[in-house]
Parts: structure tokens; sequence; C-alpha cells
């Protein structure tokens, strides 16, 4: 009996990918799904067997219409040097000695010989070739992922390579890559015209580059940035190093669609550089952007041994204090390593228009919430629909507190590390090591008695998510349940 294909799609539903592709037998429709999860997402990085098989895959139209996601990291080129290349520059007896030993150990080998590859290359170049005919014939191709970085040998070689899916109607591209590489594949492109990308990640990195050089390569990547303006939605910067983006901020043009940008300042000076750039651009597009996520990372060598949380939060001050955008609806921001004084000096900065928050990574007192919620109440602002905050201690005072200053809230994301009856009460934990403490069962069912006495009818709340794994579930998750829907009467979900 034959199914229909909208029946065997809701069977596919209940398969793991791993065992889907063990079913491509079953039927025509199991076939193109487990094809589509075989070639859907694909790497390639460093040269070998697998590498060449699936190039060889990917020459077969049927198989390239599957591909959507590419990741490109160009070792493979240095490995095809260290290689192809070396061994086409033998002298003549060496190869006849290769070729003397190849004959003797014939005999030995040839049951054990592995099935003969479907491509064969002479050089590197070679090989560089038939990747390019490859990388810039998948039709399907939305997101484009590259990583290069060191591989001081290969020089400019493989620019061409990873340039060439740029010719392709890509949605999303990112660019892990260090600014001595960037000018090369900036210049590899610049003939052609940039597919109508709607997102663009950058992770920039700096090897041994001659500061007097940062800024021509900045310039370059500005420009390229700026002949996106028909199509970018999504911008996200993020450096290994601290460095001066300011000269990159400065000369990228109006952006009349781009609605959410993601920074990620490094730790130490200059962060970002100096901040009239980022200033300026901000400004600039105070009335397309709608959502802004800040963090602070320390990832390169002088972040992690200069980093200065002082320096960063004057850095974060006199940067944010100055910037007005007037359509900002979404404001996340990790507290992992900013000042808690200075995202809240950008909650604040941006309060009047939001209607979505995310304020994570540092745990926060009722006296820290206190201050967050102030800052969103004002009469004179819309209401805040959705929030996700903490970790943070679960009180009864603390939920009084969120009732009373967002009252319109239709969604709220808790991360409780901890629940007590009182706000001042230390929570009691039991276990001999982090991973299997929990806390005092008592002290937690005293907290859902005095929730018993409360009752918020005019909170708006539909869906609560108190995410943690301190506390304890107790032996009923019921209990929490049902105490949160007898006082709120509005709400649907608690989770």
């Amino acid at each position: 009996m034959s199914l229909p294909n909208d029946v065997w799609l809701q069977i596919i539903d209940y398969i793991s990918p791993l065992a889907l592709q063990e079913l491509y037998s079953v039927n025509s429709t199991f076939f193109n799904v487990a094809m589509d999860q075989r070639y859907q997402q694909i790497s390639f990085s460093y040269l070998s067997r697998k590498m060449i098989w699936t190039l060889a895959r990917l020459k077969d139209p049927a198989v390239a219409k599957r591909v959507r996601i590419l990741h490109l990291y160009p070792h493979f080129v240095k490995d095809a040097l260290d290689t192809m290349d070396l061994s086409s520059s033998q002298s003549l007896l060496s190869k006849f000695g290769e070729l003397a030993g190849l004959i003797r150990d014939q005999k030995k080998l040839i049951l054990k010989q592995k099935p003969r590859l479907p491509l064969k290359f002479k050089t590197c170049r070679d090989l560089m070739q038939v990747m390019m005919e490859i990388f810039s014939g998948l039709p399907n191709l939305t997101d484009y992922h590259v990583l290069w970085c060191g591989l001081p040998s290969v020089g400019s070689d493989p620019a061409l390579v990873l340039s060439s899916p740029l010719r392709l109607n890509l949605r999303c591209l990112r660019l892990e890559i260090s600014l001595e590489k960037l000018q090369y594949m900036l210049l590899s492109s610049y003939t052609q015209s940039l597919p109508d990308l709607q997102e663009l990640d950058l992770f920039i990195r700096v090897e041994h580059l001659n500061m007097d050089r940062y800024d021509t390569i900045l310039l370059m990547l500005a420009r390229m940035i700026s002949s996106l303006h028909p199509s970018l939605r999504k911008l996200t910067v993020q450096l290994w190093e601290p460095f001066d983006l300011s000269p990159l901020f400065a000369a990228i043009s109006h952006l009349p669609l781009l609605d959410k940008l993601s920074l990620s300042i490094p730790m130490s000076y200059p962060n970002l550089g100096n901040p009239d750039g980022l200033i300026g651009f901000l400004n600039a597009h105070s009335n397309t952007l709608r959502s802004l996520s800040i963090r602070a990372s320390e990832l390169g060598g002088r972040s992690l041994m200069m980093h200065n949380e002082l320096q960063l939060g004057a850095w974060m001050d006199e940067t944010f204090s100055k910037v007005h955008l007037s359509c900002i609806t979404t404001l996340e921001i990790s507290l992992y390593l900013v000042p808690f004084d200075s995202a809240l000096l950008c909650v604040k900065t941006f309060s009047s228009t939001l209607t979505s928050l995310v304020f994570t990574g540092l745990h926060l007192t009722y006296e820290d919430l206190d201050l967050l919620t102030a800052a969103l109440s004002r009469r004179d602002r819309k209401p805040l629909h959705y929030a996700r905050i903490g970790p943070l201690s679960l009180s009864p005072q603390l939920v009084d507190l969120f009732a009373h200053r967002f009252p319109e809230m239709d969604k709220l994301e808790l991360l409780v590390k901890s629940i007590v009856p009182f706000d001042g009460d230390v929570p009691m934990f039991c276990g001999r090591s982090n991973s299997d403490r929990d806390q005092d069962e008592g002290q937690v069912g005293r907290f859902i008695e005095e929730m018993k006495h409360r009752h918020y009818p005019g909170w708006k709340l539909h869906y609560l998510d108190l995410t943690g794994s301190s506390y304890p579930r107790l032996m009923n998750e019921e209990q929490y349940k049902g105490v949160f829907m007898q006082c709120v009467p509005a709400l649907r979900t608690v989770v």
C-alpha cells in the first residue's frame, strides 16, 4: 500500500537524522529527504580522500542543488602545495625510485587497494580550478561561512576559491578572517558585484599587520559593506583583538534596510576605537535599527592580559550616552564582562521604545532588578512585552516587583539559581559537589506557601518560564505551575 508524500513527511519528523540516512532506499520521499540531510551542509578544510569524493559528488547537478550551507577553511591549499606541487618538482631519479617501490609492493597492495579516486589533480592549481567551478555552481546555496586565518605559506592562493561562491544568490555570509587575508579576498571579488546579502557576520583578526595599513583595508571593507545597501538587514561585528574600527564605521554609507546590529566589544583599549565612529554609524541608522545586541569579549592575548573593566565601562558610557535610536524595540546585553552600570545606562538610553529585553550573564540582586525595572516602567514609554533576565534568586517580593513594573508583559523568562521565601534570605543547598547540589526543599516549600497569599489580577502575563538547575523541582512540578496559575489569572503556560 502506498502512502501520500505528506504522510511520509510527517513520519520522517519522528526519525533521527542518522537513522534517516539508512532509510534512503525505502521510497523516493525517504531518498530525497536523506539526500537533503546528507548534503544540505558541507565543509571543506583538509585535503583527504573524503574531500575528493565529496567534490566528485557535487559535480552532479542533482547533488549540487541540495547544498544550502557551505563552510570553507583553506588548509586544503596548503596540503595540496605540500603534496602535489612538491611531488611534481621531484627529480626524475627520485620518481623512478618511487615507481620501483610501487612495483615491488604491487602484489601486497592489490588485495587491499582502495577504490580509485574519481578526480585526480596534478597540481594545486588544478585542484583550485575544479573547486572554483564547483563552488560557483551550487544553485541553492544560501549560507556561506569562511574561516581564513594563519596559513602564511599559502599567500593569496585561496582567494579565488573562497570568492567563487560570492557569485551565487547568498542570503548570509560569515567571515572569520584576518585583515591580511581579507584584502586578498576583497581584491579577488572587486570586479564582480556581491550577491544581495541579508546577513553579514564579521569576525576579524589581526596577525602581523603593520598598524599603518589598517585604514586602507578597513576602507575596502567599508566599500564592500556599503555595496550591500539594497539588501543588508543584519550586521555582526566581532574582533579577536582590540583595534580602532572607527574608520570602518565612519566610511560605511547608509544602509536603508539595516534593522539588526550585533556588537562584541573587546575588553581592553582601544576597544572598538574612537567612539565617534560607532556613534555616527548608529545615529545614521536611527530610523531603521530595531534590534541591538551588545556583549564584551576577551579572546585575544591583549584582552586577556590588559583588560580593564573600568576602562571598558568608560568607553561604553561615552559611546552609548550619545546615541539616539528612535525605532529600537529589542535590546540584548550580556553581562558576563559588561559592567552592570554601563549596561543599565544602555537600557535607560533606549528605554522609551523597547518592547523586548534580554539582560543575562551576571547574578542580579533585588536591588539590581529594582534599578532595571524602574528604568523600564516610565509612563511615557511603550510597554515591555518580553524579557529574559537572570540569573537571580526568586522571591515573592521579586514577583511583586515584576507584576507591578511590567503589567503589560506577555512573556517572561527568568534564569533562576535559587528560590527563597523572603528577599534577603540566604539559599541553603545540600550535596557534596556542584553537580549534585540541590536547594533545600523546605525553603522552596515556604516560597510556595508565601505565593499562595498573592494575587495579580491586572498582570497580563501569558507565558512564564523559570529556567534553572539549582533549585529543586520538588516531587510534583505541578506545585510550581499551580501556584503561579492561581496568582496570575492571565497565565496560560508555566515552564
